[in-house]
């Protein structure tokens, strides 16, 4: 018989930055954490392939789900998951989008002490690949050109998009790859500030909910102890991430702002380098949004006022770096 957590429940919602508002119950995130390495060895979901490359030295594994079903000149999305959790968390938030769009998506594994549980090293957090020097940027990169070799992708159309600590690892990957990118999108991440400018305007999308409890909207050390413990520096405002690409993107002129219901969207385009896109979300806690997890006590953490699957890669679907 089946736990009735699934697969997505358990891995989606636990790690340090992490990937669902679990972590705002600390009984919860101890709980789910157990689960979560009962069910470490259930093997690679379904339609995905693994893969490990060398990267200064280190072996790094990512899944590969192809939803271009071999055809070249595919998009690529690489996709990050959260502080604690893992590549699997991920496939199951966008296996329907691969096949429906024809993407060629790649899930990398951070690094962490326990197996299947890791982070990944944004500048300012999270735990042991802060810690340890992570060359998470490199990995990136290593993987591009990795996947560019195997399964012949279109290199006009590569995307990052990253939720939580995978969210601000996005940052750093945005400002470093720049020039190898299409577009990027942040899923409840953050900045810690003093970033260098980027290599190269890059289309940014923001996605935040005002009632975050694990990356608070308006910044500063994470309001979950456990969380504020694997921050060497407190989160900058997500403002302040929404005005940086704006700056560096060339977007000049006041974004064109609009609401309805919970939702405000600002959207600067016509920038001189690369259009911004935020979303701010007045009710939304810490969590993917679209993506209940399947598990009732997640329920109340619910967001579905929108998908974040859907709204990013409408996103990147419009933008094709020349």
């Amino acid at each position: 018989m089946k736990h009735p957590f699934s697969r997505i429940a358990i891995s989606g919602v636990i790690g340090l930055c992490l990937l669902g508002t679990v972590e705002a119950d600390a009984q919860a995130f101890q709980r789910l954490r157990a689960l979560r390495a009962q069910r470490a060895d259930q093997g690679t979901p379904a339609g995905t392939t693994s893969h490990t490359i060398n990267v200064a030295g280190t072996a790094r594994e990512y899944l590969l789900l192809d939803g271009a079903r071999g055809r070249p000149g595919a998009p690529l999305l690489i996709v990050l998951h959260g502080g604690g959790g893992n590549a699997a968390a991920m496939v199951e938030r966008w296996s329907a989008k691969a096949a429906q769009a024809g993407i060629v998506v790649a899930f990398p594994n951070g690094v962490g002490r326990a197996a299947n549980m890791g982070t990944w090293n944004a500048g300012g957090c999270c735990g042991h690949a802060m810690e340890s020097g992570s060359k998470d940027v490199e990995f990136v990169a290593a993987l591009i050109d990795a996947v560019k070799q195997s399964n012949g992708i279109d290199p006009r159309r590569v995307y990052v998009a990253g939720m939580s600590n995978g969210g601000m690892m996005t940052h750093r990957i945005a400002i470093a790859l720049g020039p190898r990118l299409a577009g990027a999108g942040v899923v409840a991440g953050a900045m810690f500030g003093g970033e260098p400018a980027p290599a190269g305007p890059v289309p940014m999308l923001i996605i935040h909910g005002m009632k975050d409890e694990v990356v608070p909207y308006p910044g500063g050390q994470s309001t979950l102890g456990f969380v504020a413990k694997s921050q060497s520096k407190p989160f900058q405002p997500v403002r302040y991430a929404v005005d940086f690409w704006r700056r560096a993107n060339g977007c000049e002129t006041p974004a064109a702002a609009s609401t309805s219901g919970d939702v405000t969207i600002e959207r600067s385009t016509g920038c001189k380098g690369a259009d911004v896109t935020f979303y701010s979300l007045a009710s939304a806690n810490h969590t993917w949004p679209g993506s209940g997890g399947g598990a009732p006590m997640l329920e109340r953490y619910r967001y579905d006022q929108l998908s974040a699957t859907d709204v990013l890669w409408d996103f990147f679907s419009k933008h094709v770096r020349n």
